[in-house]
């Protein structure tokens, strides 16, 4: 063989080895036997005051021989383990197990009221924040009671109690503003920040029963990372119009000024919603100028006729009425929580940085003590198939 041959043989020899230390594999030396996957955990405080975590593992399910069908009984189980860490309680867990567990999978992280109020919910974000395995778009969750009863609930439709969590969750969001879905990876971009106030979701219920009920908010602020206060829920749908999350969601409008008085009530349905707020610093006072654009259309009518231009005006007049009267009633609930989850404190650091440093200081008190001026502007675009005139109506 020629000697250029084997020169050539050899660099491809060389080149093959070098391939291989390239090639994918268990770079952990762990092979899929040596995990237990994690399909959703939870936090609480334990009697003694430490961290008590709970994980939902998915446990594979084995197959007969004979039949070829899955056995029976459950593919999940919860394992609890108290530690004043959440790596050591993670560990103590894997302990148990037999396997190490696996964050990869997980949808949703559930942390109880009593520790949100109690301790800062960043202790335990870190850990999952930190390590290379959660993903960045796990769902964040405040619940009432125990957190790990949660798990113990029934999902209705997904396969799991996170992943139903976290779609009920976004669909709130989606279809009614009811809640807000909020990432790890946006909690650990508000964290960064010097002060901020912010909003997670919350269960207003124990883990009893199927899943899901409607969620409502929690307000927290960093960097105290701890529960300030949960959001009554007729006031959700509005703190989001009043932060610029809202999507799509409902007005209901009671026929008279009685919402009780049996003559019934009409739907409207937000199919768009854009607010903006505007701070402005005038002798030292604070005026918030919140401006909304609504458009919608109608759902049901029970006692409105809207044929002429006069009744479009007059039907959208009475929803920006009732929509700045709730707008107003929420803005004062979070003025007197001192919670500017709007962004006030922020729009003057960006474009006022000079005045913002002498503010910042008791910017609490100042937005506690700001007049709100609420403006709302409602688009009909259309009544449905059954023009502008309730069902049981008579033609004139």
């Amino acid at each position: 063989m020629p000697s250029h041959s084997k020169g050539k043989g050899w660099k491809t020899a060389c080149c093959l080895c070098m391939i291989s230390f390239l090639l994918s594999g268990c770079w952990d030396k762990l092979e899929i036997n040596n995990w237990a996957f994690v399909q959703a955990a939870s936090v609480d405080l334990s009697k003694d005051g430490r961290l008590r975590l709970t994980s939902q593992i998915y446990k594979p399910g084995s197959t007969e021989a004979s039949s070829m069908s899955p056995s029976t009984g459950s593919s999940f189980f919860n394992i609890s383990s108290d530690n004043d860490t959440v790596y050591g309680a993670s560990l103590m867990a894997s302990n148990e197990i037999g396997r190490k567990l696996q964050w990869s999978h997980m949808e949703t992280l559930i942390i109880s009221e009593a520790f949100a109020r109690d301790r800062n919910i960043g202790e335990v974000l870190d850990f999952f924040s930190r390590s290379n395995e959660p993903k960045s778009t796990l769902t964040i969750v405040i619940a009432k009671g125990d957190a790990s009863s949660h798990l113990n609930a029934k999902p209705l439709v997904e396969n799991n109690v996170g992943k139903q969590l976290a779609s009920s969750i976004e669909t709130a969001q989606i279809l009614t503003g009811m809640s807000i879905s909020v990432s790890l990876r946006e909690l650990s971009i508000l964290a960064k920040q010097r002060e901020v106030t912010f909003v997670l979701p919350y269960l207003p219920f124990t883990g009893a029963g199927a899943l899901p009920h409607t969620p409502t908010l929690a307000l927290f602020r960093f960097p105290e990372g701890k529960l300030i206060d949960i959001v009554p829920v007729s006031k959700t749908p509005f703190l989001l119009m009043l932060m610029n999350h809202y999507r799509n969601g409902f007005v209901n409008i009671p026929c008279g000024e009685d919402k009780n008085n049996g003559q019934g009530s009409e739907a409207f349905k937000i199919g768009s919603l854009r607010s903006t707020i505007k701070p402005r610093l005038i002798n030292d006072q604070l005026t918030v100028h919140v401006g909304v654009q609504v458009s919608g259309s109608v759902k049901e009518l029970a006692c409105t006729h809207i044929k002429t231009e006069d009744d479009v005006s007059s039907f959208t007049d009475k929803i920006a009425g009732k929509l700045e009267k709730r707008l107003a009633s929420t803005a004062a609930y979070l003025q007197e929580k001192e919670a500017d989850v709007l962004g006030a404190g922020a729009h003057l650091h960006r474009w006022h940085n000079s005045r913002w440093k002498s503010l910042q200081q008791n910017w609490g008190e100042r937005f506690k003590q700001a007049k709100f001026e609420i403006n709302v502007h409602v688009r009909l675009t259309n009544t449905g198939i059954d023009a502008g005139q309730p069902f049981s109506a008579n033609e004139p």
